[in-house]
């Protein structure tokens, strides 16, 4: 399949994804010496997780390279984001896979916050690398690569703001899986607390009414697809 090197074409499926991620994997372990961690969100976790598996394939894979970067530096490693990108190039090169298959794009949209001390920190990949999370979304790991979905309320938030394509099902998905393992059957508002709670940077609190009821139009969509499918336990 004929790809252009700054979009990726080709399918990335529970199939061959596995088998790109290790030529990924082999040459992180040699340029690193370790395993390295990437947070990740979007498609690519749906196609991944064990429990999901909802998709069957993603363009591309959206990883926060913004907190790889930070956990390096404060180990004194100042060239840790060229490595990486040096290998997920070469991987794309030995795939014919398009420059953008594994991506940060979303990075610039993504919010920042403060803490008591008035300390810039970023509020995704501190939710996101607790023990809990690291437990349950662990969604692909070798000795080279280890990929962390990031906190459900947070990839929940991501996908509520864009909500086109894939998004409503994926979400769907999601909140099926909080009924599987928890019980939870969800109501626009404790959905809205949930994530408005933790996601606070989002800067929900600034939402002009029109932008407010949008999401909440978006929460209801997404709960009604979820209660369509009756919370069936998946094959």
């Amino acid at each position: 399949m004929s790809t252009s090197w700054e979009h990726n074409d080709v399918l990335l499926t529970r199939h061959n994804l596995p088998i790109i991620l290790q030529d990924l994997s082999k040459r992180l372990l040699a340029a690193f010496g370790h395993q390295v961690r990437l947070l990740v969100h979007g498609g690519a976790v749906v196609v991944l997780h064990q429990e999901l598996q909802s998709r069957k394939s993603t363009r591309d894979i959206d990883y926060i390279h913004r907190a790889f970067v930070a956990e390096y530096r404060r180990y004194g490693i100042w060239d840790a984001g060229e490595r990486l990108k040096a290998c997920i190039a070469q991987t794309a090169q030995r795939f014919r896979l398009g420059g953008d298959w594994m991506n940060s794009h979303a990075d610039v949209a993504l919010p920042m916050a403060r803490d008591a001390y008035g300390r810039e920190y970023d509020p995704i990949a501190h939710c996101s690398l607790v023990p809990k999370n690291l437990e349950k979304n662990v969604i692909y790991e070798t000795p080279g690569l280890q990929l962390v979905g990031v906190m459900w309320a947070w990839g929940l938030a991501l996908k509520f703001v864009r909500y086109k394509k894939d998004d409503p099902d994926d979400i769907a998905a999601i909140l099926r899986l909080a009924y599987w393992q928890r019980g939870i059957r969800w109501s626009r508002q404790s959905l809205e607390d949930w994530i408005t709670s933790i996601c606070w940077p989002m800067g929900y609190s600034n939402y002009p009414p029109p932008h407010l009821d949008a999401l909440r139009n978006r929460m209801r969509h997404a709960i009604h697809l979820a209660h369509g499918q009756r919370y069936a336990q998946p094959c």
